[in-house]
């Protein structure tokens, strides 16, 4: 299978108010100094209307001064509006320091932090539904049966990243650095997980019904009773994954090549779907293979494996 790269670029997020102090500033500068000339126009001596002029100018003695002084306060309100945007802008692009925190059950819910340094930090049955983790670095953090439905983590680093148990239904992982992640029994349905790196992940009963695997790196990932109903895994990276006890007979755009590259996946019962199944391919042709590596994954003994194989064996897909 071809290898494909993509190079994600870092979301830019433009604060509105900022764009309406952008553009009102000048507009109002602009009325201003239109009215300015327009008074200035009329206050010039011109010929038979100079008497006019003489009792408008006297009439109004203070009109001109009064909109300049109008023109200098809008610009200057508008330079302390822009100023402080600015700032505040600038706060935002500050990374957050959270590494090793103990944010256990903590709520933040829509937080923004972007960028931010949560390596490491305890984040177990913490609420972070709808929150943008782009960009993160989450390596090492401990989120089990966190919250996090909605979540963005678009190039987001997960490295080693405790998610067993998370709810992370519809969250963005577009990009995101998934290697060695336990996401065992975690919630992923729906999610957008396209370049996602899975490399060698614990996916044991992940929910990934609807999921988007399409280019995702599965390389070397338990899928042991992984739910894939609907899943999308176009061109995505199987080598060497373990596909043992699995029904993907709904998953979209499982090809062929990716069940027969040159290092192939692990396939101990599984049923796959009609379009890739073909008379050569064997859904149980790794089940001998199976019980040793469990065994060296989970550090349990060959004979508790070989039973696990056995029992999971007995099943028929209907």
């Amino acid at each position: 299978m071809r290898e494909r790269s993509k190079q994600w670029q870092r979301k830019i997020r433009i604060n509105k108010w900022w764009v309406i102090g952008a553009i009102a500033t000048p507009a109002l500068i602009g009325m201003v100094w239109w009215l300015w000339l327009l008074s200035e126009s009329r206050l010039q001596p011109d010929g038979d209307r100079l008497s006019h002029n003489e009792n408008t100018t006297q009439d109004h003695p203070h009109r001109e001064t009064l909109i300049s002084g109008m023109g200098a306060i809008v610009m200057v309100a508008g330079g302390v509006f822009l100023l402080l945007n600015f700032r505040r802008a600038n706060r935002n692009t500050k990374t957050a320091d959270l590494s090793g925190a103990d944010l256990s059950g903590a709520d933040l819910i829509n937080a923004n932090l972007i960028n931010a340094n949560l390596s490491g930090a305890d984040l177990i049955n913490a609420n972070l539904s709808r929150t943008d983790l782009s960009g993160a670095d989450l390596s090492g953090a401990d989120l089990i049966n966190a919250n996090l439905s909605g979540a963005e983590f678009c190039g987001a680093d997960l490295i080693n990243a405790n998610l067993s148990g998370a709810n992370l239904k519809y969250a963005n992982l577009s990009g995101a650095d998934l290697i060695n992640a336990n996401l065992s029994g975690a919630n992923l349905s729906g999610a957008n997980l396209r370049y996602a790196n899975l490399s060698g992940a614990n996916l044991r009963y992940t929910n990934l019904s609807g999921a988007n695997l399409k280019y995702a790196n599965l390389s070397d990932a338990d899928l042991n009773c992984t739910l894939l109903s609907d899943a999308n895994l176009s061109d995505a990276n199987l080598s060497g994954a373990l596909l043992f006890f699995v029904n993907s007979r709904e998953v979209q755009n499982l090809e062929p090549l990716q069940l027969q590259a040159q290092h192939k996946p692990f396939l101990c019962n599984v049923a796959l779907p009609s379009y890739s199944h073909q008379p050569k391919l064997n859904p149980n042709r790794d089940c001998d293979r199976i019980p040793q590596l469990l065994s060296d994954r989970y550090n349990i003994s060959l004979e508790e494996a070989q039973g696990i194989v056995n029992e999971a064996r007995q099943h028929r897909w209907d």
